[in-house]
């Protein structure tokens, strides 16, 4: 793939995009940011690509997760996400994991030059935090609501952290489930997230500001953020201390609940007793319920009260 766009660009060159095409990014979360920011990267001719997500495609998903298509429904995002982009462009590396990120996994994301927050829930976000600032890798956190999203590029040790911003928040004041996601919001979000990448691979000057941006009145906010002298930074979920059993996910009013890995084929045929399952090779839908092989069920329920009564009910610890 020629790139003569982006070296006919003065801000990359030709010296610009050899750094881009030797730079080594990883991508937490495949949804709708995480989708957009990817294939970006790809046709960026980003050399190494790590994805990572611990989901699968749903219908839903299409209203803004622009590499999927109908014929990909139950399939794991990273997986296919990867398979796409390869064929968007052969030139450069592509790694995927469909796994799900927690205090236990989060070594799997090594030391890459840059990491792109894409995910889905605060808690995640916090770890990530925690992992980046005891690694010192820069990232770059992204989230989106409505039609508005924030992002803001972390240092650690030279910037605020994630923590030192939104003060250990369990989740956002609004939720997707609640108020949705206008779909072309996360184009717009990852164009700005991706934008901010290319300038730290090239090493050019990045925003320090928080952005704060709402599409929908072509409004885009620079909020200044100061480093806090007195902010002690606390390692608490990386070790496992914040480590919550049931996570919240954006979009469907969806819990995730962990519990000990198990058998798909025995649970399958354990479950078709008492009602429709459809299976494959990596999940298990059955009623609300997708239960993975790693342990991981995601479950829709008004309250995470219900899903833990559905997740006792159907999977039995």
């Amino acid at each position: 793939m020629k790139y003569t766009q982006h070296i006919l660009f003065e801000k990359i060159g030709q010296q610009g995009q050899e750094k881009i095409s030797k730079a080594n990014i990883t991508i937490l979360g495949l949804g709708a940011t995480g989708t957009n920011s990817a294939e970006l990267l790809a046709r960026a001719g980003v050399g190494n690509l790590t994805l990572i997500d611990r989901d699968i495609i749903e219908e839903s998903n299409l209203q803004r997760q622009t590499l999927f298509v109908e014929e990909d429904i139950n399939n794991p995002k990273a997986l296919v996400a990867k398979e796409k982009l390869e064929k968007i462009n052969s030139n450069i590396k592509i790694k995927s994991h469909f796994k799900d990120i927690n205090y236990q996994t989060i070594s799997i994301l090594k030391h890459p030059d840059l990491i792109l927050d894409c995910t889905d829930n605060m808690s995640t976000r916090f770890l990530l935090d925690e992992y980046c600032y005891k690694n010192n890798i820069p990232w770059i956190y992204l989230g989106i609501i409505e039609s508005t999203g924030m992002l803001l590029k972390i240092v650690p040790k030279k910037t605020p952290t994630l923590k030192e911003v939104l003060k250990e928040i369990n989740e956002p004041l609004d939720s997707c489930d609640t108020s949705g996601i206008l779909n072309t919001i996360a184009p717009f979000a990852s164009s700005l997230q991706v934008t901010e990448a290319i300038k730290h691979i090239t090493s050019q000057p990045a925003t320090k500001e928080l952005l704060y941006f709402d599409i929908w009145k072509h409004k885009v906010q620079k909020i200044k953020i100061n480093k806090s002298q007195n902010f002690k930074y606390q390692l608490s979920y990386l070790n496992g201390e914040k480590e919550s059993k049931a996570i919240q996910l954006c979009g469907t009013n969806t819990f995730q609940l962990r519990g000990p890995k198990v058998k798909l084929e025995q649970l399958a045929n354990k479950l078709k007793k008492i009602g429709d399952v459809i299976s494959n090779q990596y999940c298990i839908k059955f009623n609300e319920l997708i239960i993975f092989e790693d342990g991981r069920v995601l479950i829709k329920a008004s309250d995470e009260k219900k899903a833990k009564s559905l997740y006792t009910k159907y999977i039995g610890y």
